[in-house]
């Protein structure tokens, strides 16, 4: 099979035109199909009432698209409005009992996950934060040492927020089912760019979001991937009407939904739902593989730069151990990204993190020379 044609599918991105955009980590750039699903949403807004069968029936489509993309099986994806409420939604139904009380999460995960996990201790968890040794990459063995039968669960990212570094999940998948644990696993920087077969990595819960890798238009989206014996289990704390088993029943009574449905609550923002559906359809007939291969050789062509350039880059060399993204070690980030805007180059900085640059599949070899040489220029003032 043919090499997609990158140059004739950024023609389907308007922001390409407008800017050299490096900033994908952070929000995605979407396809102009979404303007049409946007329109289509504006309107169903003057139908009101008689919006809901057709905003339901919308929501059911693209929970079957995150199945097809994470090769779930079905019903086993559900929508959420964020990744913190979806672990959320988990973490409340698990409880602590005095053979198995902890949790371990990683300092390299996004903020948010790490404020949720530990604050689980007011639940009567112990919860504890793992360092990776270099400060970049959580190694297989760097968790596995930390592991043991009172693990109740593993939480941790895919691809690192702060580091872009990927973790080699299945080791650490095999010896936490091992001793009874849970593992939950957030790929929000990963989907859309690195493959994810939920079945296949073995996680028990798969957490993400639209709004990056996949080229969603709106914000407060998120799906949750629950395997199915373990939905079947699990019993939801918060539950809502969008979770009851007969949604538009309007019973008196709750009832788990089969699957991930349960740990749906009230009703989501509908809008996202529309302007996602066109950057997770650009993924899906692209195929997520050759997404990864053009991100790979992007991302390894700006590392070489950077190294003949002297820039200090954290994500690791390996192609198999970085996701997207890569993370450039550079003081004053906020600075760095306010005059790299100045000059129509879209990236961002985060504390921990550095400056964060990302290239699009789409993105060409020429825009991945200049951000790297502006950036060297900058170094060097």
């Amino acid at each position: 099979m043919s090499a997609p044609d990158f140059a004739a599918l950024r023609a389907r991105f308007p922001l390409f035109a407008e800017r050299t955009y490096f900033a994908t980590q952070c929000l995605g750039p979407t396809p102009s199909e979404m303007y049409v699903d946007l329109l289509e949403y504006a309107r169903t807004l003057g139908l009101r009432n008689r919006s809901l069968p057709v905003w339901i029936e919308r929501m059911g489509e693209f929970s079957r698209l995150l199945e097809r993309l994470l090769a779930a099986e079905p019903g086993s994806v559900a929508l959420r409005d964020s990744v913190t409420a979806a672990q959320a939604a988990i973490a409340s139904a698990v409880t602590p009992r005095p053979e198995r009380d902890r949790i371990l999460y990683s300092a390299i995960d996004f903020h948010s996950s790490r404020y949720l996990w530990s604050a689980q201790t007011r639940r009567g968890f112990s919860v504890e934060e793992l360092r990776p040794e270099d400060g970049v990459l959580l190694r297989p063995e760097e968790v596995l040492r930390h592991l043991d039968e009172r693990v109740a669960i593993v939480a941790l990212s895919l691809v690192s927020p702060r580091t872009g570094a990927l973790l080699d999940i299945e080791p650490v998948v095999k010896a936490a089912h091992d001793a009874g644990a849970l593992v939950v696993l957030d790929a929000y920087q990963a989907v859309g760019v690195v493959p994810v077969d939920v079945r296949r990595l073995g996680a028990d819960v798969v957490v993400g979001g639209t709004h990056k890798w996949l080229g969603g238009g709106g914000l407060g989206l998120a799906f949750l991937y629950v395997r199915p014996a373990l939905a079947e289990r699990l019993e939801p704390a918060f539950p809502g009407w969008i979770g009851h088993r007969e949604m538009v029943g309007f019973a008196e009574t709750y009832e788990p939904a089969p699957g991930s449905a349960r740990f749906q609550q009230g009703t989501p923002a509908i809008e996202p739902i529309y302007t996602g559906r066109a950057g997770l359809r650009f993924v899906l007939e692209t195929g997520v593989e050759r997404l990864r291969e053009r991100s790979v050789v992007l991302t390894t062509r700006m590392m070489d730069r950077a190294h003949d350039a002297g820039l200090p880059v954290k994500t690791p060399r390996e192609p198999e151990r970085r996701g997207g993204m890569l993370c450039f070690d550079m003081e004053d980030g906020a600075a760095i990204v306010e005059w790299m805007a100045a000059l129509g180059i879209d990236i961002d900085t985060r504390p921990g993190a550095g400056v964060r640059v990302s290239p699009h599949p789409c993105n060409t070899e020429e825009e991945c020379d200049r951000v790297i040489d502006e950036l060297a220029r900058l170094s060097r003032r």
